[in-house]
């Protein structure tokens, strides 16, 4: 199974709180040129999953423009940015084991993003996450173990990498 891990466009600095942090109008075109560049490598995702931070929100319904969702998509508290790892990486997995997805998406926050993948690759190097950075897991649903197989940041994309 594929996993593909995006962080969330470039954000407002300050809001009532970190959870009502909106996109910025460059965070905005960010995730466009992202959500444009994934639907080429990715053409539709059986299950997704988004943090409710609102920024991760609008990400989210950027890409869905974009890419087709055909399957369920799941509001996670797990995907929030002081979430634990290692219980972000098994929700994930068992509800991609349970929809028997062959492509998966989830839209999280630093420093979460970097720790799930090193989590569930099990020590990988794992990129820097500039925002709306994508990655991208081959998972093994038997052994719960991944491998990476990419990471794409705005700059790749933009340079044609």
């Amino acid at each position: 199974m594929k996993l593909y891990i995006m962080r969330h466009g470039q954000a407002q600095i300050s809001a009532p709180s970190d959870s009502q942090r909106a996109l910025t109008p460059l965070g905005q075109e960010q995730t466009a040129i992202m959500a444009k560049w994934l639907r080429n490598t990715a053409s539709s995702f059986d299950v997704a999953f988004v943090s409710p931070y609102k920024r991760a929100l609008q990400t989210f319904d950027i890409v869905s423009q974009q890419v087709r969702m055909s399957g369920h998509h799941y509001c996670l508290e797990e995907l929030t940015p002081e979430s634990n790892p290692s219980t972000c990486g098994d929700a994930l997995l068992a509800y991609c084991a349970e929809h028997k997805a062959t492509n998966a998406f989830a839209v999280s926050h630093l420093p979460l993003v970097g720790l799930v993948i090193n989590d569930l690759c099990r020590g990988d190097f794992v990129p820097a996450f500039t925002t709306s950075s994508i990655a991208c897991l081959d998972i093994d649903l038997v052994e719960w173990q991944g491998r990476l197989l990419w990471h794409r940041t705005l700059d790749d994309v933009l340079m044609g990498a």
